[in-house]
């Protein structure tokens, strides 16, 4: 009992389980058995975990003693290593992909931030059924697992079909998916969930699909909700998927009754790039998306859909008092509890300068999380401290991927110099946290870091095969 004098190790587990993240990582450092107890398999499922990493594909040189392009055994070498990319997992597998005309090879990685050493997660996901042969048709074609979204340790990966000798990178979601996974890296538990019957058109070229799953309220069930848009962004159908009936259901009818109506229907424009946060409502799950309802002054609403497609709320954004034209939605996110929003904004009517800077600023919603609810301006940095520089390009030099769930840190990739970044608003510190390796453009480009949060407990919807109704 070393390090919590005489009470009892049960008594310690049942207090931990009642605490939040947040103060669980601080007494992992009170001493090295509160640590282990922390961290013990046997125990570790019933605490609240945090944010321990990040997922995200590398694209580098591939080595002479790779194999001839396509896929390769995930017995043919293991190797796990620690370089000055940060803490990371590296594991030849079968979703290691060598592209045959730039000889290079993709391979996912995980950089842990939270600076203990556990977890360690295989980033390659190895548990996970190999990808099937190319059609006969499709020389030159091969199958990729591309993450799509992640909450509350599970991941939504989609199966995909990619050419060889394409120069360019491609959405995750440009094409039919073949097949989507579900999983736990944590448990190396995953459900396979068919296409949703979606194909390309004229009017719906892509796909946007995100995942609802709450481990708190309802660990057995997790839906997807997909939005068909078009080349402008708008949203032209949605259907979800529930892993209770195990059935991809049309809502257009739904989505349209919720909202679509009064938007007009080639307005509903989804800004890309913004993120997305589930939230707790009414005892359902609420996804919140960054919306243009009105297709003429930008992004000016925060939109609720709940499983079945229906819009349940729309929040309008802050504008901060600022020229329509001079301010853009950065990120959208949940952290301690409340709805964050990211936003960049321009000075007012002005050039920027070194004195009249880009600025970004951090919104949370008021208390009651209501339409009604106002935001309230949690901090303001200007550019040249976070970035050295009086602007930079949304998505083109920077994207913000996370705000910490449980902190006041908000991640960046920067563009330029791939590089993960962590900016610090309680120090007002900016850190780098991981170099993301060259990036490439066949298959780099088009996955963000994706922020993992581990999920101990075992789930009824991960079967380890299809669901079934």
């Amino acid at each position: 009992m070393d390090g919590h004098g005489s009470v009892p190790d049960d008594a310690l587990v049942e207090m931990f389980e009642l605490l939040p993240a947040k103060s669980l990582h601080r007494f992992k450092c009170v001493s090295k058995s509160w640590c282990a107890m922390l961290t013990d398999p046997l125990h570790r499922h019933r605490f609240a975990q945090t944010l321990a990493g990040f997922l995200f594909l590398d694209v580098a040189a591939a080595s002479a003693s790779d194999t001839a392009a396509g896929t390769e055994s995930c017995h043919d070498s293991v190797q796990d290593d620690d370089d000055d990319r940060g803490e990371s997992s590296r594991r030849t597998c079968p979703h290691t992909t060598r592209l045959s005309k730039s000889n290079r090879r993709a391979t996912r990685r995980f950089v842990n931030v939270s600076r203990m050493a556990e977890p360690l997660i295989d980033a390659m996901f190895p548990f996970l059924p190999p990808p099937p042969p190319p059609p006969l048709s499709g020389e030159g074609f091969f199958f990729r697992d591309v993450i799509l979204d992640a909450r509350d340790g599970l991941i939504l990966l989609a199966r995909v079909l990619h050419n060889h000798d394409s120069s360019a990178a491609s959405s995750p979601d440009h094409h039919p998916p073949a097949s989507y996974f579900v999983c736990n890296p944590a448990t190396s538990r995953w459900a396979v969930v068919p296409s949703s019957g979606w194909v390309p058109s004229s009017s719906q070229r892509t796909t946007r699909t995100f995942l609802l799953f709450d481990a708190a309220t309802s660990p057995h069930v997790f839906h997807l909700i997909q939005f068909c848009v078009s080349d402008m962004d708008t949203v032209q159908a949605i259907y979800t998927y529930s892993s209770s009936d195990a059935t991809w259901t049309n809502r257009e009818l739904q989505w349209h009754a919720g909202g679509w109506r009064h938007w007009g229907r080639a307005m509903a424009l989804i800004q890309p790039g913004t993120g997305a946060s589930v939230a707790i409502a009414g005892g359902g799950l609420l996804l919140h998306l960054v919306v243009d309802t009105d297709g003429t002054t930008g992004p000016n609403n925060l939109v609720a859909v709940d499983e079945e497609g229906s819009v349940r709320r729309a929040i309008p954004l802050p504008r901060r008092d600022v020229a329509e034209k001079d301010w853009h939605s950065v990120f959208v996110s949940m952290s301690q509890g409340r709805l964050h929003f990211v936003m960049c904004v321009r000075p007012p009517h002005g050039r920027l300068s070194e004195e009249q800077p880009l600025k970004m600023l951090v919104w949370v919603l008021g208390e009651d999380d209501t339409g009604d609810g106002e935001w309230v301006l949690k901090h303001t940095v200007s550019f040249p401290e976070l970035f050295g520089r009086i602007a930079c390009q949304f998505r083109v030099e920077y994207s913000v991927v996370a705000v910490h769930p449980d902190g006041d840190w908000v991640f960046f990739v920067r563009h330029w110099d791939r590089k993960l970044v962590a900016y610090d608003m309680g120090r007002r510190e900016v850190i780098v946290v991981a170099d993301l390796g060259d990036g490439g453009g066949e298959l780099g480009g088009d996955e963000l870091p994706t922020p993992y949060v581990p999920l101990y407990c075992e789930s009824l919807a991960l079967t380890n095969g299809m669901n079934e109704q």
